[in-house]
């Protein structure tokens, strides 16, 4: 990668890092699905320009937009508000990668081999090392709550690689669209104060709802299309880990949050199996495309 690139690299996952922190932080004020309805609205306004009818797709993308951005979402904000702090969250959400592919073998009939077992295995004994630490065990409910976001999004990722022909901006448009009215309804339905959440500006929360949606969907989100247009999948693979690491760097600084060596060993092993993961799947993404280009 060029100097530029891999800053840009960097970046991108600074700024994934940094978006639990800014979520936390907006959720001291907002309710979370009243948060997250308020994301996603912000969301499709910048990318208004985006909103194409995709062709034929359209039941593709309301079935994404309600795994992704009503079900996922709400778990994961959910989950971060009863969290203690972030870097349990930050760790515990890498499950994507293990789920997604339980689910590409389940409904793709992917096959798999040694290595990427391995990473499975690695992905989940090394949260179970972490679910066993006091801490986390204390926030039960968070991690649960979590993993469940894990794994509505890697449904969601699979039905993604179904969806080509949709760009990356103009997907994040349509989730938003989708998802806001009816994140909206089950705020009014389940979640009191809207008013006075709506009416009490406080400059700090403000601050943190607009970085979730500016840095993180848009800018962070629109970087990594850039990239992926630039380098293969497993270039930019190994990057992809550091957001959780830079998540928990966060969480350390910010919150204070203590470490034990439970959490260190849970985590290192997880991201690890993860890496596994992501690293051999991308490999072999490039290998059938190589096929395909052959043939």
């Amino acid at each position: 990668m060029t100097l530029p690139h891999l800053g840009l690299a960097l970046l991108v996952n600074l700024i994934w890092g940094f978006s639990f922190v800014a979520a936390k932080v907006a959720m001291e004020h907002y309710s979370p699905l009243l948060f997250t309805s308020l994301r996603f609205v912000l969301v499709a306004l910048f990318l208004m320009p985006y909103l194409r009818f995709p062709k034929g797709r359209m039941r593709h993308v309301m079935s994404i937009a309600l795994l992704v951005g009503v079900a996922h979402f709400t778990f994961l904000y959910m989950g971060l508000n009863v969290a203690g702090g972030v870097a349990a969250v930050a760790i515990t959400i890498q499950l994507v990668a293990p789920f997604s592919l339980i689910l590409a073998i389940i409904f793709l009939k992917e096959t798999i081999r040694w290595k990427r077992i391995l990473g499975l295995i690695l992905a989940f004994v090394g949260v179970m090392l972490m679910g066993f630490d006091p801490i986390v065990f204390d926030y039960l409910t968070s991690a649960s709550l979590v993993a469940g976001a894990a794994l509505f999004m890697a449904a969601g990722v699979i039905l993604m690689r179904q969806a080509t022909g949709i760009g990356a901006m103009q997907m994040q448009a349509w989730i938003a669209l989708i998802s806001f009215p009816i994140l909206f309804v089950f705020s009014y339905a389940f979640e009191d104060d809207h008013l006075s959440q709506l009416l009490t500006l406080n400059l700090r929360h403000v601050a943190a709802l607009l970085f979730t949606v500016v840095a993180t969907t848009i800018v962070a989100h629109g970087s990594w299309y850039y990239l992926l247009q630039k380098y293969p999948v497993s270039v930019l693979t190994p990057y992809g880990l550091l957001a959780p690491l830079f998540g928990v760097g966060f969480g350390l600084v910010l919150f204070d949050e203590p470490v034990t060596w439970r959490f260190i060993v849970g985590g290192a092993v997880t991201l690890a199996g993860v890496f596994i993961i992501n690293l051999r799947s991308a490999e072999k993404l490039k290998k059938n495309a190589q096929v395909s280009a052959d043939a």
